[in-house]
Order: C-alpha cells, then structure tokens, then sequence
C-alpha cells in the first residue's frame, strides 16, 4: 500500500510540470472577446519555447505576450492588428501559419513537392519490378553443339 501510494505521489511530482501554465488569465466580459484572446493564443508561437503556442508556454515571455495581445484587444485592435503588432517585433516566427510570399513559398510548397517526388521514385521502382524480363535469344547450332560437348564430358 505505502509503495503504491509513494509510487503515485513520484508521478504526480514528474508530471506537475505539465500544469505550469499559468491560466489564472481573468475571461474577458464579452465572449466573443474571450474566443478571440484564446484563438489567438493558439495561432501564435512562444518565441523562446520551439513549437508551443502562447497558450500551451509556461515561460515568462510567453506570460507577457499573452499579457500584451490581452491589452491589444482591450485597446480594440483586430486579429490581423494584433499578429501584425507582434510579427513586426518578433518576425514571422511568431506565427503558426505564416503569410504566403516568396520566401515561404517552400515552407508551404514543400511538403507537397517532396510527396511528389517519393510518388514519382516509387512509381519508377514499382515499374521496373513489373516489366517482364527479356528472354534470351535461343541458342545456336554451335553452342548447341559445344553445351551438349560439355554435357558429354561431364558424365
């Protein structure tokens, strides 16, 4: 019994980490409001924490930017105003989804192009195992005759 008990309290002590994220975030009044704070916590990234929305960030920057994107729409910014506001300060790192142009055209094509090109490998290798294989041309009458010599010597 006391090993089990030790056993679950050294889990909920590994795993507390988890449950860092300060969400004490007073709601705003309005819920459409809330909606939008918490969309847009989830569509921008935490710029010190690699792959974490500002949402999901337990780091102390990611506190003050979910501070100042609160802020920005208190102050009635939009969606577009808020994530211009904090690419402008933080590049396009920022965001989950970044704008189609020129230099990231490969960031959103190249998934796509590299799914091609195994597509196009495999449908090459997949031909080759399915040709059917020449025949040898048929022997002629001097290998014939040297084949059955060599028989011939062999017994």
């Amino acid at each position: 019994m006391l090993a089990r008990l030790s056993t679950l309290f050294i889990c909920s002590l590994l795993f507390s980490p988890v449950f860092a994220v300060d969400n004490n975030v007073k709601p705003f009044d309005d819920p459409l409001l809330d909606a939008r704070y918490r969309m847009l916590l989830e569509e921008l990234r935490c710029v010190v924490c690699q792959n974490q929305s500002l949402a999901d960030s337990n780091a102390m920057l990611a506190q003050d930017l979910r501070n100042e994107v609160r802020e920005l729409i208190e102050q009635g910014n939009t969606d577009e105003q808020v994530m211009a506001f904090l690419v402008k300060r933080y590049g396009e790192f920022v965001l989950y989804r970044p704008k189609w142009q020129p230099k990231t055209y490969l960031l959103w094509a190249g998934p796509a192009v590299f799914l091609l090109i195994a597509f196009f490998i495999m449908l090459y290798f997949v031909r080759k195992q399915a040709k059917p294989k020449q025949e040898e041309a048929p022997l002629s009458d001097e290998e014939k005759a040297k084949l059955t010599h060599l028989m011939e010597q062999k017994d």
